[in-house]
């Protein structure tokens, strides 16, 4: 569904019935791209999927983006849909998000899931030349790169060797039938937003909601020590690694998160 929000349009979808969880994704990806471990979760808990400004169905205006602004996005949208106070997941530039949403309105959060991201600024741990190069071709990917390079450097710097082997024809299918692509505005004022966000590693301290952090030790999009930092700095908070995972740990090891994931909300 549409509604507005602020300055946009925002899409959002609702499933299942219990306490609200609302997941936030990543850089230049939209609802229509989590990984489904989601809907294991549907048994106990309202799933709410929404789309960032910029992405999907979603408006994508032609100014500067902040990552306070998208988190202030989700605060408008959780108040037109009447949700008082939800757990709330960020993966990726979702968690950044996610991070700038309980701190500025922690009586919107009950609980906090992190997954493959860092508390961005000079305190995160930088991605390699290599993979830089990688993500700038793939945002804009030159004349004579086709699109199936632009797919394989794609699914390198996503998923492991051996998943994208086994798995090929299933994930050049699906890139081929994204009904909902982000336009290349939207990705260049979500990667300014990214890249002008001062981070959170000073203010880490403050939040005081039961906080999950998870992340794959194979992560070249975000290394694994910045998942420590988080785990480190936050009070409390619980990490889990796993193991042999990529930056798309949620879909490689889908089982394992959504036990994870459950483990941790029971206990709140």
């Amino acid at each position: 569904m549409l509604i507005n929000v602020k300055d946009i349009e925002m899409y959002y979808e609702i499933h299942g019935k219990g306490t609200p969880l609302i997941m936030i994704p990543g850089y230049a990806v939209s609802s229509e791209l989590w990984s489904p471990f989601w809907k294991q979760l549907l048994d106990r808990y309202q799933v709410i999927l929404l789309d960032n400004r910029g992405t999907g169905r979603s408006s994508a205006p032609n100014f500067e983006y902040s990552i306070k602004m998208m988190a202030e996005d989700i605060v408008e949208l959780m108040d037109a849909i009447n949700i008082r106070k939800a757990h709330i997941l960020g993966g990726s530039m979702g968690g950044m998000i996610a991070q700038e949403l309980v701190l500025n309105y922690p009586e919107k959060v009950m609980s906090l899931i992190l997954g493959m991201t860092s508390c961005g600024g000079p305190h995160s741990i930088q991605i390699s030349e290599e993979v830089q190069k990688k993500m700038q071709t793939t945002a804009n990917p030159p004349p004579d790169v086709s699109m199936e390079e632009v797919m394989e450097l794609t699914w390198s710097m996503f998923y492991s060797p051996s998943y994208v082997e086994k798995n090929r024809e299933i994930l050049k299918k699906e890139a081929m039938s994204i009904k909902y692509p982000t336009p290349l505005i939207g990705k260049w004022r979500q990667a300014q937003a990214v890249q002008n966000w001062e981070g959170s590693y000073d203010r880490l301290s403050d939040i005081k909601v039961p906080t999950l952090v998870m992340g794959g030790e194979n992560d070249v999009i975000f290394p694994p020590e910045n998942f420590r930092i988080l785990a480190e700095k936050i009070p409390s908070a619980n990490l889990h690694v796993f193991k042999d995972a990529p930056h798309a740990f949620t879909r490689e090891k889908e089982d394992q998160v959504v036990a994870v994931i459950l483990k941790f909300l029971e206990k709140i």
